[in-house]
């Protein structure tokens, strides 16, 4: 009964910091999802001249269009980095004792010499950075190499055998390094954006069809866009084919002709009235 009594209140609730942990886990990974799809987002919308933020989309909408960016690699990536974070010595004991002694030797070497050229890998991020227009198309590159130099550095091998500790020696560097990260996954949903807008532009034969049909002459023009006059006993008596859709919203169709070029020409908003209607139609195939 007396040790009961002293026992203390963590060894009464040994996994009540667990629902905080992860939660804490999802609000970053939400939030990571949320930022790489307003990346990825804005860069393919803004190829077809349209303003992300006109178009007025929600968090969930941006969490679902950065899905598009979970691969394989990601996901393997994002699994062995919340394991490290939760315990860093958890791959060390788990994994190591399964692998030869020889290959665990020569990895340990490979570290302690890779830490100590730490400073000639940030050097070559800096070279790449001001070479930037030769690193296409993988200006992730950059963030990542400079990651990768700043956390070598964190380690005992590149500081004497002492791992640094303190706000200045540790708490700075390690935020520089998630910093680099984050841009780098910037980069990635940029590029990412950027092909399947180039993608798309590609195949608009296939995309969604418009059909305008108007009581007036529009001043629309553009290759594969064609007007039809379909007499004047007809209410509307002109109609416009040959146009894709490239996103509908609050009743705004944007929408570019079949033979779009983006350095060249525009993105047309049509908006339902009287005086105006839309039909959408299936793309060829």
């Amino acid at each position: 009964m007396g040790r009961a009594g002293t026992e203390s209140p963590s060894a009464r609730q040994p996994a009540a910091g667990h629902p905080a942990d992860l939660a804490t886990l999802l609000s970053l990974i939400a939030a990571l999802l949320f930022y790489a799809g307003a990346v990825r987002t804005r860069a393919y919308f803004e190829y077809f001249h349209i303003d992300v933020l006109a178009l007025g989309l929600s968090f969930p909408e941006f969490v679902m269009r950065s899905l598009r960016l979970v691969t394989a690699p990601v996901v393997l990536t994002g699994v062995v980095a919340v394991v490290v974070l939760r315990d860093p010595h958890l791959l060390s004991r788990s994994v190591l004792p399964l692998l030869p002694p020889r290959v665990v030797g020569w990895c340990r070497r490979v570290m302690r010499r890779a830490a100590r050229f730490h400073l000639l890998v940030l050097c070559v991020a800096v070279v790449m950075l001001f070479s930037w227009g030769r690193i296409q198309p993988h200006p992730w590159l950059v963030p990542v190499l400079l990651a990768t130099g700043i956390l070598l550095g964190q380690s005992p091998a590149a500081n004497e055998g002492r791992r640094p500790t303190g706000i200045r020696a540790r708490g700075a560097p390690l935020t520089a390094a998630c910093l680099c990260l984050l841009w780098a996954v910037a980069l990635a949903a940029q590029q990412a954006g950027l092909r399947d807008a180039e993608h798309s532009a590609d195949h608009l034969v296939g995309g969604t069809a418009i059909v305008v049909f108007s009581t007036d002459q529009l001043s629309m023009t553009g290759r594969g866009l064609q007007m039809k006059d379909l007499g004047k006993q007809m209410h509307y008596r002109y109609r416009y084919t040959g146009l894709r859709l490239v996103i509908e919203r609050g009743g705004r169709y944007h929408a570019v002709a079949v033979g779009w070029q983006h350095d060249t020409d525009s993105t047309y908003v049509i908006r339902e009235t009287d005086d105006l209607r839309v039909e959408l139609m299936p793309g060829a195939r």
